[in-house]
């Protein structure tokens, strides 16, 4: 019964080795490319913008997928033209 045992507790020890890992592994492993990250997106004192023709133009934040984001005193948009835009805050795109 002795050799049952110790296969007992190694099986318990290398099970709980294991848990632990999976519940640290997010916060050891890094973040693949285009993960949202937990950080803010900031633009702060953004200038104008003008798109004229067609064209797009940003001076916030253009973002694509999700998380927080914060534009601090935007400036003016100006957009001339038939499927121009222009912003001066904050533009989110979907992921691909």
């Amino acid at each position: 019964m002795a050799g049952v045992e110790k296969a007992n507790m190694l099986v318990s020890s290398v099970g709980a080795v294991v848990a632990l890992l999976a519940l640290g592994a997010p916060y050891l492993l890094p973040t693949p490319k285009g993960a949202p990250m937990s950080e803010e997106d900031r633009v702060e004192d953004s200038g104008d913008a003008k798109a004229t023709g067609g064209g797009q133009a940003t001076t916030g934040a253009d973002l694509i997928g999700e998380g927080p984001a914060r534009v601090i005193r935007s400036g003016d948009a100006t957009a001339e033209g038939p499927g121009s835009t222009a912003t001066s805050g904050i533009v989110r795109r979907p992921r691909p």
